[in-house]
């Protein structure tokens, strides 16, 4: 299990803990007001819509955290929602009402009629809370609100009551407002935590996604060519021993050996480690296109100064470009240039034999390839260009210098 998933329950935990022991203490508290000074029928009934009030209250709450997705689903909510409107009804006039019985017991010491008003007004105020759309403040001031009227409901009885509660006053809004700052700190709480979760959840996904795309680019980028190579040879391979050619062995075992190379470079794919390598795939192209009777020249200036990431980059361009005149044109003639610059690099594969092909066409090879120079900040642009076809790759010298600063050599 991920810390944040531990996080997450943890603080869930929390706030059931606080749910479920804050709404109930509001009844307990009613209760201990029952033996008071104060007469049965105020007793009682404050007790009764106390208990009502907290837990009409509660379940309102618990539907609001469960609709904002901060709490999980329980086996409450289908009633909950089903009856949403008349417990919220129940809710606002239970409060009301105990807001208003609470002042009828009289005060007599500082403290409770401090702490006693503050916590109810601010514990029957918190549903308020659940709404995505309520500001904390407003919340408050709810609160503060109910806490004062349950101190100040009912007439005062003497000039020493009068003192008391207009000592309390203060302290009463202040701990009211207190108690909805804490509660509003454990929402955010519980919001960061789930964000976080869900952050993790879509980093994992993302991470998945991206292994995925790397693992389908390299494999089509490596067997295109590979699949073009023994078709190819297959081909030659078949002719020769349809004319009685002793050379239809060699070629058949160069088939051979090009599909265990093929076996190895699948295992380098699986485990991530495929690679490729400019000149090793410059002198590949070559061998391979001649085999083909292509003609194929090459210029390479600056090869050597290129930063790693983009010599890799180029070296899948030229592998792409390679697999795409075997399969796409009938080409009599290649020619490979790689230039570097002040002005940055550039990789340049031309043939004079394209296909005609829809308007718009683009295979994934090239896709995977662009996504491949996005990466090194590069970018790639294939296309006619009278009677040839031209891939043309290229990565500015800002780039490269950025690149090279990151390898630790210099530009």
């Amino acid at each position: 299990m991920s810390t944040v998933s531990q996080g997450v329950r943890r603080t869930e935990g929390y706030v059931y803990s606080a749910l479920h022991w804050a709404f109930p203490l509001v009844p307990v508290v009613a209760l201990a007001l029952v033996v008071g000074p104060a007469p049965l029928w105020i007793s009682l009934p404050h007790l009764a819509l106390a208990t009502v009030a907290a837990w009409a209250g509660l379940s309102v709450l618990h539907t609001r955290l469960r609709d904002c997705d901060l709490l999980p689903a329980s086996g409450w909510d289908l009633f909950r929602t089903a009856h949403l409107p008349v417990v919220r009804g129940v809710w606002v006039v239970a409060s009301l009402a105990t807001v208003a019985l609470t002042s009828a017991q009289g005060w007599r010491d500082l403290f409770i009629a401090s702490a006693l008003p503050a916590f109810l007004g601010a514990v029957l105020a918190l549903p308020l809370l659940g709404r995505p759309q309520t500001r904390p403040l407003h919340v408050g001031l709810v609160a503060v609100a109910l806490a004062e009227t349950s101190l100040w409901a009912f007439p005062v009885a003497d000039d020493a009551e009068l003192r008391l509660r207009s000592s309390a006053a203060f302290w009463v809004a202040y701990l009211a407002a207190m108690f909805v700052g804490f509660s509003v700190m454990f929402r955010n709480v519980l919001q960061t935590t789930r964000e976080l979760e869900r952050a993790r959840e879509t980093g994992a996904k993302l991470a998945v996604a991206e292994e995925r795309l790397r693992f389908s680019r390299d494999l089509h980028d490596v067997f295109g060519r590979t699949l073009s190579a023994v078709a190819l040879k297959a081909e030659l391979g078949a002719a020769q021993a349809e004319r009685g050619r002793p050379e239809a062995a060699a070629t058949m075992r160069e088939v051979q050996a090009i599909a265990v190379a093929a076996q190895q470079e699948v295992r380098d794919i699986v485990r991530g480690y495929r690679d490729a390598d400019l000149a090793a795939e410059v002198a590949g192209a070559r061998a391979l296109l001649e085999a083909a009777g292509v003609q194929v020249t090459t210029l390479a200036d600056g090869v050597e100064a290129l930063p790693a990431p983009v010599a890799r980059a180029f070296a899948w361009a030229v592998r792409e470009a390679t697999t795409n005149i075997l399969r796409h044109a009938d080409a009599t003639m290649a020619h490979f240039a790689i230039h570097r610059d002040a002005s940055g690099a550039r990789l340049e594969v031309t043939n004079d034999g394209p296909r005609a092909a829809p308007e718009g066409a683009e295979g994934s090879g090239l896709r995977g390839l662009t996504e491949r120079l996005r990466e090194v900040g590069g970018t790639l642009s294939a296309g006619r260009r009278g009677d040839q076809f031209v891939v043309t790759t290229t990565v500015d010298a800002e780039c490269l210098d950025r690149l090279a600063t990151a390898e630790g050599g210099p530009a």
